[in-house]
């Protein structure tokens, strides 16, 4: 064997070796996971995998934002469905559902906002509109969470409320066109353009979370760019009422 040929045979029986596909695998065994709650099927076999996940290994798999959003969305909605499936009652304090860490990945325990607000949201603070980031941010959070946050996750996750978009099984390949057409659906149905008064009403999603939308200014620019505002419009804006509702049975078609 050359000494030319040496290091290449190694790239290459690194590349297939069982850490790497394990590893390469995180975003599609997060789409199995969910895929198999949305059809009610055993989930055990996905939920230990991800509990017994090695954290560089996951790391290294999350390797883009594309990735890190398929995994993590995918992840979240999963667990919703699966904790509020198997004790519906969770839902009567939301704000204890959200902030408890019963999730478990690759060793660590997450809550809900652990992973939309840190992870998802790049380190926001909750309450805060997305104007204000986190002071202190472990380890883990700073590994796994995304570069750039993407206001479109919000037309993604579920939070198991009757208001909240519809889940669907998202996969990296197709991601860009599934987050735009799940945020295209969803501000038609919940977006009204009254041109006589000079309003809109809008999702108080687009409240929640002001800055990842680029405040007011950014919120009537998405809204024109798909064809919602005309695009010479400058209407005073209000944020619907949201329905608390539980439904963990809403699926995208």
């Amino acid at each position: 064997m050359t000494k030319q040929l040496y290091p290449l045979l190694l790239l290459v029986f690194a590349a297939f070796s069982p850490a790497a596909a394990q590893s390469n695998s995180f975003p599609d065994l997060s789409s199995r996971l969910l895929q198999a709650v949305q059809e009610e099927q055993p989930a055990t076999e996905y939920v230990q995998r991800l509990r017994e996940a090695d954290p560089d290994e996951l790391a290294a798999s999350l390797n883009t934002d594309d990735r890190r959003k398929t995994f993590w969305i995918n992840v979240y909605n999963a667990f919703i469905i699966l904790q509020l499936r198997e004790n519906p009652t969770l839902f009567e304090d939301r704000g204890a559902f959200f902030s408890a860490d019963e999730i478990e990945v690759a060793g660590e325990k997450l809550s809900f906002d652990k992973i939309e607000h840190g992870i998802l949201r790049r380190s926001k603070v909750k309450l805060s509109l997305g104007y204000l980031d986190k002071t202190f941010v472990d380890a883990f959070e700073k590994k796994m969470r995304v570069t750039e946050v993407d206001w479109r996750i919000h037309f993604a996750l579920n939070c198991g409320a009757k208001a909240c978009p519809p889940v669907e099984v998202y996969r990296v390949e197709t991601l860009n066109a599934q987050l735009d057409k799940r945020a295209l659906a969803y501000l038609t149905a919940t977006t009204r353009y009254d041109a006589a008064a000079g309003k809109v009403e809008v999702t108080t999603l687009m409240n929640w979370f002001r800055a990842d939308f680029g405040g007011e200014e950014g919120v009537l620019d998405i809204l024109k760019k798909r064809a919602l505002l005309p695009s010479d419009a400058s209407p005073s804006i209000s944020y619907s009422d949201y329905d608390w509702t539980l439904d963990i049975r809403n699926f995208a078609e």
